[in-house]
C-alpha cells in the first residue's frame, strides 16, 4: 500500500541500513572521465564526487549523449537509438472523488462508441484505474480514480511554448475524462473535489526519462531478445543499468540489472556475492 513511493522507500531504507548514501534533487550533468577512465560525477550545481566506479541507472539517451557528451559510441549504440521503438509517454488525469468505490473493481478498460481526442491524437478505449484499496491514497469515504492515454511529447513541447494553451489542453483532456468516467458512474462528476493533470512534460521533467517514455523501449517481435552491453566502448570503471539496456522496461528491468551488475563487480574483485534477508 502507497504505491510506488512506498515501494521505493523500502528501497531505500534497505540500501542505508547497508551503509549506503542518497544524495537527493542532486540531478547529474555530466560523467567525469579521465584518460578514458569514468572517475566521477558533477552535479547540476557544480559539486563533484570522485568514484572508483561509475554506475548510471539514469535515462540512457542522457546518459550516453549529454552526460558523456556521445563520446563512447559505436554504430550499433548509433542505430538502437536512432531506430529501435520507443514507449510513449503518458497524459493521466487524477481524479480525488467524495464516493467511496471500495465495490467497484479495481480497473476497467472500456471499448468507446465514438473515438476521443487527447492532445490531437485518438483514442478508441479508456481505462479506469479505482484506488480504493489503498487507504493511504485517499480518506475513508473517498477515492483516487486514474485514466491514462498514451502521448507522444512532440505535441505538448508545442503546447508549452504557450502557458495558456498548454493549460487550456489540459483543462479540455479533464473535462473529457470526466464526461467519460460520468458515463460510467452517474452522478460522479459532480463528487470531484480534485484533478490533476499529468503531461508527457510533467513525465519527462521529474523522471528524466527521453521524452517522457514511460517504460523505454517497446518490446517487438524483432527485439525482445535484444540487450545492450553494460559497459560503453573505449570507457573504463563505468556501466549502465536500468530500463534502457533491454526492451521492455519497467521496475522488473532495473531490479534485475542492479543486482547483476553487483555480481559482475564483485567477480571482478574476486569477492564472494552474498545476499542477506533483513
Amino acid at each position: 500500500m502507497g504505491g510506488s513511493l512506498e515501494f521505493s522507500r523500502a528501497i531505500e531504507k534497505r540500501f542505508l541500513q547497508l551503509g549506503g548514501k542518497i544524495n537527493y534533487r542532486a540531478r547529474v550533468e555530466k560523467v567525469l572521465v579521465e584518460d578514458n577512465r569514468a572517475v566521477g560525477v558533477r552535479l547540476q550545481d557544480g559539486l563533484e564526487h570522485r568514484a572508483d566506479l561509475v554506475i548510471s541507472a539514469a535515462d540512457g539517451h542522457a546518459t550516453i549523449f549529454e552526460m558523456l557528451e556521445g563520446r563512447y559510441i559505436n554504430e550499433e549504440l548509433k542505430a538502437r537509438y536512432a531506430k529501435m521503438p520507443r514507449f510513449k509517454s503518458l497524459v493521466q488525469v487524477s481524479l480525488g472523488v467524495n464516493r467511496d468505490m471500495s465495490g467497484e473493481p479495481p480497473l476497467v478498460n472500456y471499448l468507446l462508441d465514438q473515438p476521443v481526442r487527447i492532445a490531437g491524437e485518438e483514442h478508441a478505449d479508456f481505462s479506469i484505474h479505482n484506488y480504493a484499496y489503498d487507504p493511504t491514497l485517499a480518506p475513508r469515504g473517498k477515492t483516487v480514480l486514474v485514466c491514462r492515454f498514451m502521448s507522444d511529447i512532440n505535441q505538448w513541447r508545442e503546447l508549452a511554448r504557450n502557458r495558456e494553451s498548454y493549460e487550456a489542453e489540459k483543462q479540455k483532456i479533464t473535462d473529457t475524462v470526466l464526461g467519460l468516467v460520468e458515463a460510467r458512474y452517474p452522478g460522479i462528476s459532480e463528487q470531484v473535489e480534485m484533478a490533476d493533470v499529468a503531461t508527457p512534460m510533467t513525465f519527462e521533467r521529474y523522471t528524466g526519462n527521453w521524452e517522457g517514455s514511460m517504460e523505454g523501449w517497446l518490446m517487438t517481435t524483432g527485439n525482445f531478445m535484444s540487450r545492450m552491453k553494460r559497459n560503453l566502448p573505449g570507457l573504463d570503471n563505468f556501466y549502465m543499468i536500468g530500463q534502457w539496456l533491454q526492451p521492455g522496461g519497467g521496475v522488473p528491468t532495473g531490479a534485475v540489472m542492479g543486482r547483476e551488475i553487483v555480481q559482475t563487480i564483485c567477480q571482478k574483485d574476486k569477492r564472494k556475492f552474498q545476499t542477506s534477508i533483513p
